[in-house]
């Protein structure tokens, strides 16, 4: 099996990604994909890591259209970035057993029978608790509510562009969890649940197709 986890900004999806990978003995990936694509493109790390899921405004509109303007340097490559993320990432679901985090995976291994797509969202409120908790801070909820709701419409705008599907729609995903209402472990637990589930039904879908053939 190979599970594909979206997550809203500070919701806990890769804390629940690395559990999931320990419980199961998965393999795991989250920026380990920046640092292969990084490898395959020659390039800084830091590009990747700041535009391999996530795209601006600006940036979504003016590829669109079409114009990119003349002063925007350097341009960032989105384009080349997701076919060296798109490789990584098949080349890691052909391996199987393996937990994969964001960057449109869901979708780059579609139609794949193998994949169960997760998206781990959470009310505003936990997710700034939770920036506070990591942070170390008390206080500053405009400012970390500010940035949890920039990063996640970047993260629409790139997941927008290169799919034409919306990110975060239940029709996306095999099963979503509120990290505000399920404990880290709970989430983990209600996954590997539905991984098992999948699989019967996956096992139960095949075996019908052969019957079917003979």
């Amino acid at each position: 099996m190979v599970i594909t986890i979206s997550r809203e900004t500070g919701s806990g999806g890769h804390t629940i990604g690395k559990l999931l990978a320990e419980k199961l003995g998965y393999a795991f990936y989250d920026k380990e994909i920046v640092a292969s694509a990084a490898k395959e493109m020659g390039i800084d790390e830091r590009l990747i890591l700041e535009n391999g899921e996530n795209m601006s405004e600006q940036d979504y509109i003016d590829m669109k259209s079409g114009f990119i303007p003349h002063y925007k340097k350097p341009e960032v490559p989105y384009e080349e970035i997701k076919e060296a993320q798109d490789k990584v990432i098949k080349s890691i679901a052909d391996k199987g057993n393996c937990i994969i985090v964001g960057r449109g995976a869901d979708f780059i291994l579609r139609g794949r029978r193998d994949v169960l797509n997760v998206f781990v969202h959470a009310d505003m409120e936990h997710r700034v608790r939770r920036v506070q908790r990591h942070e170390g801070v008390t206080g500053q909820e405009e400012r970390i509510r500010g940035e949890l709701e920039r990063k996640d419409r970047s993260r629409t705008m790139y997941y927008r562009y290169f799919t034409q599907r919306e990110w975060g729609k239940v029709e996306n995903y095999t099963l979503a969890l509120d990290a505000g209402v399920f404990t880290k472990t709970q989430c983990a637990e209600l996954i590997i649940k539905a991984v098992e589930s999948y699989s019967s039904a996956q096992d139960f879908a095949l075996r019908c197709k052969v019957c079917e053939k003979a």
